[in-house]
């Protein structure tokens, strides 16, 4: 049940972050194309939900097997060679998500603590007018007069993306122990262009085809 909810969440937000970066790129084309101007804010906010976009996908990449990777040997091992394959490459992973979050955790803390600011994304006045700025500097490293948003608070995808990654390699892990799945699951490039090259050619009508039609 948490899963499920977890993964409809993750869906929603991939949803949103892609949706406002087609309107913020397509805004920002149209206004330099049509009037000659641009908006810095714009470029900084669109790279920023890129890499949202990037990292908070990492997890629902695992969940539908939609990384590449490398598992030709893999599947050649008997069931419990397999099983055994693929719970040393997720301990490994975790390890990996591991070594992330506590370097990513250093770095925001350290942001946090400097207070650096983004060049070129601002709160709305409307905001920060409503904001004590003793709580907004000690508390969020908000400065009221500047009003840029604060680094670490930007970059705190690094933290929830690789927290959601671990989750779901932990959860994968458990999944693979009690055989409820027999490893890692990869996308197949090769077998989707296939898939693909076959649809393409039943769509295509043929020279026969086009002798009877005539």
């Amino acid at each position: 049940m948490i899963s499920r909810i977890f993964g409809y969440f993750e869906e929603g937000v991939l949803n949103l972050l892609i949706t406002l970066m087609t309107l913020l790129v397509f805004s920002e084309v149209v206004a330099r194309f049509f009037f000659n101007t641009g908006f810095l804010w714009i470029q900084e906010l669109t790279l920023t939900l890129c890499g949202w976009f990037v990292l908070f996908g990492m997890s629902y990449g695992v969940k539908v097997g939609a990384h590449i990777g490398v598992d030709a040997f893999v599947k050649s091992l008997p069931p419990r060679a397999k099983k055994i394959t693929s719970l040393i490459t997720t301990s490994i992973c975790l390890i990996y998500c591991g070594l992330f979050l506590k370097g990513s955790f250093s770095y925001l803390s350290q942001m946090y603590h400097i207070g650096v600011p983004m060049e070129d994304i601002h709160f709305p006045k409307v905001l920060l007018n409503n904001l004590d700025a003793d709580f907004a500097w000690n508390t969020l490293r908000i400065d009221v007069e500047d009003g840029a948003v604060p680094i670490w608070l930007s970059q705190s995808i690094l933290l929830i993306g690789f927290t959601m990654l671990t989750w779901r390699f932990l959860e994968l892990f458990i999944a693979i122990l009690r055989n409820q799945v027999s490893g890692l699951t990869f996308a197949d490039e090769a077998k989707e262009s296939m898939h693909l090259i076959d649809e393409s050619a039943q769509q295509t009508p043929t020279a026969t085809d086009n002798k009877e039609v005539k």
